[in-house]
């Protein structure tokens, strides 16, 4: 695509250029994103079919979110407050039309989705539409507009939003196991929405936490381990979980060890690929030792 072109964004107003990721990526930010998306989910399945008007407001010390659909737009305002531990303070605002109104592609047209900043003692004002940590919101947005007309049963939207909307934020994202991860813990705290057996959670976050021991170095592991990282966070993780929500409570609990059992097997693939490159870095620092010694052995 010609957006992806480095020199495209030199013809493009400032509101129209993608939101660079270390502006979005760090934790006070992921977190007014999944607060935002609880809040959406919970809407959804409020929802009741009926076309109605909704307004929520949601104040923390660090954040504030606002929610408001009409029979016209869905609006989403997201602000770090002054106590935000946020490194970039910033106001977010996304304006969607509803998809009887205007929609392009099947989904409601967005309007607007801006992100403002103070950086440098200047004011920036930059586009999230393409922005792949906020993918999930616009879905969320799609699937509220949708029961609120009854298309779709609530249950069904929270878990068909749970699961498209990781995979949409995580599509462009094949090269960038930083973003998966930060992605993989995002879904995880979504997964507490729906009472996820602890157990359950537990094995996850510790999936999470080996899958961050391998960022620094991913890129020596071969094509097909690296393969493999990707695909189970990516596809693996999020169709088994969001498969197993879907289940009755009794076919849950018939299902509980199986799950854990997969779960653990990822969790060991991924400790043996960290065995596996401490055991490289240990090799390189042998070499590195023996190549200094060479050079600057005094005889």
């Amino acid at each position: 695509m010609l957006q992806e072109w480095p020199f495209f964004h030199l013809f493009v107003p400032n509101a129209r250029k993608p939101v660079d990721l270390h502006i979005v990526s760090d934790q006070a930010t992921r977190e007014l994103i999944a607060d935002t998306e609880r809040i959406l989910t919970k809407l959804i399945e409020q929802s009741n079919g009926k076309n109605m008007k909704r307004s929520v407001r949601r104040k923390h010390k660090e954040r504030r979110i606002h929610v408001k659909l009409n029979h016209k737009h869905i609006r989403v305002m997201m602000f770090d407050t002054k106590y935000s531990t946020a490194a970039v303070k910033k106001k977010i605002y996304i304006d969607c039309y509803r998809k009887y109104v205007k929609a392009k592609d099947g989904i409601g047209k967005t309007k607007e989705a801006s992100i403002y900043y103070m950086k440098d003692g200047r004011s920036h004002v930059r586009s999230i539409r393409e922005s792949p940590l906020f993918k999930g919101i616009f879905y969320h947005i799609n699937r509220l507009d949708e029961a609120f007309l009854g298309v779709q049963s609530s249950k069904e939207a929270s878990i068909s939003a749970l699961t498209i909307g990781h995979q949409e934020r995580t599509a462009t994202s094949q090269n960038d196991l930083q973003l998966l991860h930060l992605e993989t813990e995002r879904f995880i705290q979504q997964l507490s929405h729906f009472a996820l057996d602890p157990l359950l959670e537990s094995r996850l976050k510790r999936i999470a936490s080996q899958t961050e021991k391998l960022v620094p170095d991913f890129q020596l592991l071969d094509f097909e381990k690296r393969h493999t990282v990707r695909r189970m966070l990516r596809e693996d993780i999020p169709n088994l979980l969001t498969t197993y929500l879907s289940l009755t409570t009794q076919h849950q609990l018939n299902q509980k060890e199986n799950v854990f059992v997969t779960l653990s097997k990822m969790e060991l693939t991924l400790i043996n690929l960290n065995e596996e490159l401490e055991k490289a870095r240990v090799e390189r620092m042998e070499h590195l030792l023996r190549l200094n010694e060479l050079r600057y052995d005094q005889k």
